[in-house]
């Protein structure tokens, strides 16, 4: 007998024995990812905690200079540290117009003192002030008189500023004089009369000093040349401070340095320590 054989379903029989060992593998291989994915999760869960702190990643440390904020570098001298305010504000030139009619009223005035005498000065600085308060006040005047308008003293708010000292003040100023009065006395005392020996030399050595600098100044240039620094000086400081801190730093380390030397070399003196 002869079968007749049908390729057709064999083929198709075939790839569904195909079909059914690819759908196995991977249904197998899912169950297996998700038996791993489940044991990664159980091992996650039952984790010690000890040991998630250790695998945690180490962050680097802040540092401290950005947390910081720098102080910002002292911008005045100290030499002006304790001065009225008022009087900082015109030497470090605030406000321009009011620190150069100031430096400009007493440099004429200490140049008038240097040529002229003290009487002469003070008679020409009033005349020259009453010229000139008089012709405004006729200006005003004249304009009130050709408008027919009636105008205050343009000099009012001057006049009705209190310039009378109570007895407060005085006492205050005078207090503050005082003080420094009985200063300058009792370190002139111990200085002329050898308290300290080191002390005494030294206040020799500048009074020997000042005949030199006296041959060649007088007291009004010696002034002038103070008003002048003292005007010039803080802006110039303010401006350039860390050039001139950094050359001053220098030049005392070095003066520190050759005092240390000659102290070393005197018997009985001992080098400063720093």
């Amino acid at each position: 007998m002869e079968y007749e054989t049908s390729p057709t379903i064999k083929f198709e029989n075939a790839g569904d024995v195909g079909n059914d060992e690819e759908k196995s593998e991977k249904s197998s291989a899912s169950d297996g990812s998700e038996g791993f994915v489940k044991v990664d999760q159980e091992l996650d869960d039952h984790e010690d905690p000890a040991l998630a702190k250790q695998t945690e990643p180490i962050k680097p440390p802040v540092s401290s200079f950005v947390s910081e904020v720098k102080p910002e570098p002292k911008t005045e001298l100290s030499v002006l540290q304790n001065i009225n305010p008022k009087v900082k504000d015109l030497l470090y030139w605030k406000d321009v117009k009011v620190s150069g009619v100031v430096f400009g009223l007493l440099l004429l005035v200490l140049l008038s003192l240097n040529c002229f005498s003290v009487v002469s000065v003070v008679a020409y600085f009033t005349l020259s002030m009453l010229a000139v308060t008089i012709t405004f006040r006729l200006y005003k005047l004249v304009l009130q008189t050709l408008n027919g308008t009636q105008q205050p003293n343009p000099f009012q708010s001057l006049l009705d500023m209190e310039i009378a000292l109570s007895s407060e003040q005085v006492h205050k100023y005078t207090d503050a004089a005082l003080d420094h009065v009985n200063c300058t006395l009792v370190s002139t005392r111990d200085l002329l009369l050898v308290k300290n020996t080191v002390a005494s030399l030294k206040f020799g050595v500048f009074m020997w000093l000042l005949t030199y600098i006296g041959c060649c100044f007088n007291g009004l240039t010696i002034l002038i040349l103070g008003v002048v620094a003292a005007f010039s000086i803080p802006p110039v400081y303010q401006k350039y401070q860390v050039p001139i801190d950094n050359h001053y730093n220098m030049a005392a380390q070095k003066v520190a340095q050759a005092t240390n030397t000659i102290r070393s070399k005197i018997p009985g003196a001992k080098p400063k320590t720093q």
